[in-house]
């Protein structure tokens, strides 16, 4: 495919409501399986070692009081943000996924040990969507700010994979590949 023509065709890609859908499955997925973790950690603790004695940094009740309530804002951010888009307002979905993308970088003081107490198969119902969301936040961010430099989305190792097939669903009329 042409660099110019695919690099118009994922930028319309990213700035679909189709696209901000998934954000926002992935991150409710996310949420969904955070509170599933959470749960499983106080209806299972360790028992072998004093996780209690633990920084408050690195155990599950700083992911409760302050890591679950921003998830959950954000996607209600990112839910108005989809409910503006379809009225051609983008602002308030580049804010929500501005938003994530700080929160991501916020979270770096965070301890993620505790995850390793709980069941593997929770974890990947977590773990493997807050990635996939903040994939698509950054896409949607990027897009939509108009951050993007020249050449840089056709850039796999930013984007993620990108199925040439698929982009062509984003032709419009009198347009060839």
């Amino acid at each position: 495919m042409d660099p110019l023509l695919k690099e118009k065709l994922l930028l319309r890609k990213f700035s679909s409501l189709e696209y901000l859908e998934e954000l926002a499955l992935y991150h409710h997925k996310a949420i969904e399986g955070l509170k599933e973790c959470l749960d499983a950690f106080d209806l299972n603790p360790p028992q072998h070692i004093d996780w209690q004695s633990w920084p408050i940094w690195n155990s599950p009740e700083v992911w409760k009081i302050r890591v679950l309530p921003n998830f959950q804002g954000t996607q209600q951010s990112i839910e108005e943000g989809i409910e503006n888009a379809k009225r051609g307002n983008l602002s308030t979905i580049r804010s929500a996924t501005g938003s994530l993308q700080g929160l991501s970088k916020d979270m770096e003081g965070i301890g993620w040990d505790w995850l390793k107490y709980i069941d593997r198969d929770l974890v990947l119902q977590f773990s493997p969507n807050l990635g996939k969301a903040e994939q698509l936040a950054s896409n949607i961010w990027l897009t939509v700010g108009n951050y993007w430099r020249p050449g840089e989305v056709l850039d796999e190792k930013i984007t993620g994979p990108i199925d040439e097939q698929e982009l062509l669903r984003y032709l419009q009329s009198g347009e060839l590949v």
